[in-house]
C-alpha cells in the first residue's frame, strides 16, 4: 500500500535520485539536463517549500513539491493559490496511480488550507502529465504560460478547490 506523507530528511537523497530517474528515463533525457540539479536537491525543496513523498514498502516511489506564493520555488502561484511542482513517479512504479495519489494529496492540502485554487505548470511536450491533470479536473490557464528556454514552453493549469 502506498502512503503519501511529508518527506523525512533520511529520504532526501533517495527522493532526489528517484526524481532524476523519473524525468530522465521518460524518453527525453537531454530535455531535462538543466533541470537535474534542481530535481536532485530534495533537501532544498524541503527547506524552502513542502516536500511530499509516496512510499510503498519503505521504498520511495513518488514525490511532489508544494509551493506557496512568493516563496523560492514559486513559478505561477498567486495569492490564494497553492502550486505544485516536480511531480515524479519512479519509472518502475509508473502506471500504478501514484501520480494521481500525489496530485490528490495536493488538492486535499489546498482544501484544508482554504486556498481558492491549485495551480501548476507542465512542459508543452509532457502529454501524459497533461492528460492526468485534465482527467483530475485541471483546466488550462493560458495567460500564465511561459518559456523556460527559447524553445521550451510551460503550460499553466488550474483547478478551483
Amino acid at each position: 500500500m502506498t502512503t503519501i506523507r511529508v518527506a523525512r530528511p533520511a529520504e532526501y537523497e533517495a527522493i532526489g535520485a528517484m526524481a532524476v530517474r523519473a524525468y530522465t528515463e521518460s524518453g527525453s533525457q537531454s530535455a531535462y539536463a538543466d533541470y537535474v540539479p534542481a530535481l536532485r536537491d530534495a533537501a532544498d525543496r524541503a527547506a524552502k517549500a513542502e516536500l511530499l513523498v509516496a512510499v510503498d514498502n519503505d521504498e520511495v516511489v513518488g514525490t511532489v513539491t508544494l509551493v506557496r506564493p512568493g516563496t523560492a520555488y514559486t513559478e505561477v502561484a498567486q495569492a490564494g493559490e497553492l502550486e505544485f511542482r516536480m511531480l515524479a513517479v519512479a519509472p518502475e512504479a509508473a502506471g500504478n496511480g501514484i501520480g494521481q495519489q500525489l496530485v490528490q494529496a495536493v488538492i486535499d492540502r489546498g482544501r484544508q488550507e482554504g486556498v481558492q485554487r491549485v495551480v501548476l505548470c507542465v512542459r508543452e511536450d509532457a502529454t501524459l502529465a497533461q492528460r492526468l491533470y485534465r482527467r483530475l479536473g485541471f483546466e488550462r490557464l493560458p495567460d500564465r504560460d511561459w518559456y523556460i528556454a527559447q524553445d521550451v514552453r510551460l503550460l499553466a493549469f488550474a483547478m478551483d478547490v
